[in-house]
């Protein structure tokens, strides 16, 4: 009888849903011992739990940074989160959300969203079903939200040994703890093309340097179009892919504005399956610090210039690929011209981030979830 994995996620924010889905696929692909479902909390919220993803799309869109780091902050501790499994069942718990959790009866549950992570717990408390839980957190810094709940739950899959020992000092078990590092689309990064084909791609001629800069935002947020405009008037000697995501506003605009001005060296583009394909031939990722695109720009040993994003994790994120001197982390347009002139006019500063990043281990970590799944 094969063994039912169930991969959790909620979608606040693309980072979330990506993670799953790198865990799902590789298990689906790599692994026939086991039968896999995803799912979507969010998918199965009541008013409550619609109304909480509005609000972060409503975040996303307009970053009103101050006001997101400010509750991140003060809600990182255990008193300001007593409500935090409250909210989660009042949010989503509910009859169709149990009739399938039930009726799949997961031996082990994998969660990359906190929210997610409390409600199994719950199930497992009710006697709903009885699976292992792993929860895999998202970022390199850690909040108290994903530890409510800790001494319930079976692991935690982190980013690094950092974040391990953070854990560790917050009170959770070592053991519990698996500095594994955030799940990759190993598969895709395995079949990548080589950097004539890619080059070829985007008609690059190879004589310059690459700059991968992601501007979209889920929300049809304008936030990043200012520090495109600012990267556009500089006569930067590299050629520009922007991404836009799937936020065609905003690449409409962008499109306008590069033909408007007759800019050759920058390619406006909307959404892609290629990024990993792109990051290859890269040079340097310009983008808000997101987990998943710090995952990624450490895995093809690529140094990230980051831009505002929503505070919070993501500060933390910047933070950590400062320290480790793999990143540089600008504030506001100013500074980022600012230092696009100063990368633009001396090249060893990213080629010195990168040559740091290439001492990095490769990421391992859907095979070594894949690994533990098997052990359970």
């Amino acid at each position: 009888m094969k063994k039912k994995v169930l991969i959790m996620y909620a979608r606040y924010g693309s980072g979330h849903k990506a993670i799953a889905e790198y865990v799902a696929n590789y298990l689906k692909d790599n692994n026939k011992k086991i039968e896999v479902m995803v799912l979507d909390m969010t998918d199965y919220g009541n008013w409550l739990g619609k109304v909480s993803v509005k609000i972060m799309d409503f975040v996303s869109k307009y970053r009103p940074e101050f006001i997101f780091d400010s509750a991140y902050e003060i809600t990182d501790h255990k008193v300001p989160t007593l409500g935090h499994n409250l909210f989660s069942k009042k949010s989503y718990d509910n009859q169709r959300l149990r009739e399938l959790i039930a009726n799949f009866n997961p031996d082990i549950t994998i969660s990359s969203h906190f929210y997610c992570s409390s409600i199994i717990n719950y199930y497992n408390e009710i006697k709903l079903i009885n699976t292992k839980l792993f929860s895999i957190i998202t970022d390199y810094r850690i909040h108290e939200w994903w530890i409510k709940n800790h001494k319930k739950e079976d692991g935690f899959i982190v980013g690094n040994e950092m974040v391990k020992q953070e854990l560790v000092r917050r009170g959770v078990e070592a053991k519990k703890v698996h500095a594994f590092g955030l799940p990759l689309n190993i598969t895709q990064i395995q079949q990548l093309d080589s950097e004539e084909e890619i080059l070829k791609r985007y008609k690059f001629k190879g004589n310059k340097k690459v700059y991968l800069f992601f501007g979209g935002g889920t929300a049809g947020s304008m936030y990043y179009y200012d520090y495109f405009k600012t990267l556009a008037k500089i006569n930067l000697d590299a050629d520009v892919i922007f991404i836009s995501g799937k936020n065609e506003k905003l690449k409409n605009k962008c499109e306008k504005y590069v033909k408007s001005k007759n800019i050759k060296n920058i390619k406006v583009l909307g959404f892609s399956y290629d990024i990993l394909n792109i990051m290859k031939i890269s040079d340097l990722v310009i983008s808000k610090p997101g987990g998943a695109t710090v995952t990624e720009c450490l895995e093809m040993k690529v140094p990230l210039l980051s831009l505002p994003g929503l505070g919070g994790q993501e500060k933390y994120n910047a933070k950590f690929m400062v320290k480790k001197k793999f990143g540089i982390r600008v504030k506001g347009t100013w500074g980022f011209k600012r230092w696009l002139k100063k990368i633009d006019n001396n090249p060893n500063i990213i080629k010195k981030m990168h040559e740091r990043m290439l001492k990095l281990d490769d990421n391992k970590s859907v095979e070594k979830i894949n690994d533990l799944v098997n052990k359970l």
